[in-house]
């Protein structure tokens, strides 16, 4: 059975696995028609998935209207993450272009708020731009978007915006890449959301495949909703790591991709990951992390150690 935690401050409680629709409106994962992918969404609700991640980029607004047909009728009962400051593939963070965004956003969900709009791949200029916040604090008064956030990237980096923005702003969360192979720099934000009480979602846990149950035929697809396929060179290194990092899950009843979601979720200030979902399959077996104790601090100190040695592989 699923867990749910806190997300960071806001008064919501989410799946600690949440899904991101990106697996069903890219075609990177394979074509998904209305009836495959409202079928997948509806079987990951009753698995106990309540988080929902989308943008109003990926085919345009298909995420997005996608959750509105699945749950219009019964809105109340998941919590949607979305996005605004992309239009065209450029950035718009002007106050017209978010308002825009988000009003669009409400009428392809059908609904009269989002849970929690997030600026999308913000650069240092967005977000200390005070008219950004001030456009946001207008949406949330008039009761358009309950919380404000972030999702960083594309990639992994955006260390100064993330923690710029986090000790500044009124955040609901902060949405970064990050996993068991490519830690840096997401690590650097655990500290600084622990004494805020910030609270983290989690993108590419799987590191682009590398770390699923059938790495060999995952990793041909990109690491996650930023939709950028790996490097080759970069897939034969990783793939020799996480072969030696069989360590952190034999003997625990773990799969590899199993463990590699329990070692972000055993960091505190991690609300929900959001591991690409594009199998009935992955409902269970990504499920089933919750019922597994988080690895001891010994354990990811172990970890950590291990990562900076490169795992064994030049």
């Amino acid at each position: 059975m699923v867990n749910y935690r806190p997300l960071g401050k806001t008064d919501l409680e989410v799946s600690e696995i949440g899904f991101g629709t990106w697996t069903l409106t890219s075609s990177r994962w394979g074509a998904f028609s209305d009836d495959q992918a409202l079928d997948l969404i509806q079987k990951a609700y009753a698995a106990g998935i309540n988080y929902f991640d989308t943008s109003p980029t990926e085919a345009g607004g298909r995420g997005e209207a996608l959750l509105g047909k699945a749950f219009g009728d019964r809105r109340e009962l998941v919590v949607i993450s979305t996005k605004a400051g992309r239009r065209d593939g450029r950035p718009d963070f002007s106050a017209p272009g978010i308002r825009a965004s988000v009003d669009a956003s409400l009428a392809r969900l059908g609904s009269s708020y989002i849970d929690v709009l997030q600026l999308h791949y913000p650069d240092i200029a967005a977000v200390t731009d005070a008219g950004v916040w001030q456009a946001l604090e207008a949406l949330q008064a008039e009761g358009k978007i309950r919380y404000a956030g972030l999702a960083l990237g594309p990639g992994p980096g955006w260390l100064e915006e993330g923690r710029t923005a986090m000790r500044v702003r009124d955040l609901a969360c902060i949405q970064i890449y990050y996993n068991l192979l490519e830690e840096e720099p997401g690590r650097n934000y655990f500290p600084v959301a622990l004494e805020i009480g910030q609270g983290m979602t989690i993108r590419a846990p799987h590191a682009g495949g590398v770390l699923e149950a059938e790495p060999a035929g995952a990793v041909v697809f990109p690491s996650d909703g930023d939709l950028h396929p790996k490097d080759p060179a970069w897939i034969d290194v990783a793939l020799r790591r996480a072969a030696n990092l069989r360590w952190i899950h034999e003997g625990k009843g773990l799969s590899m991709s199993q463990a590699a979601l329990k070692f972000i979720l055993s960091e505190e200030t991690v609300s929900s990951v959001l591991p690409n979902i594009y199998r009935p399959e992955h409902l269970a077996e990504y499920g089933a992390v919750s019922d597994f104790p988080n690895f001891s601090q010994a354990e990811l100190a172990e970890i950590a150690e291990q990562f900076r040695k490169g795992f064994g592989v030049p």
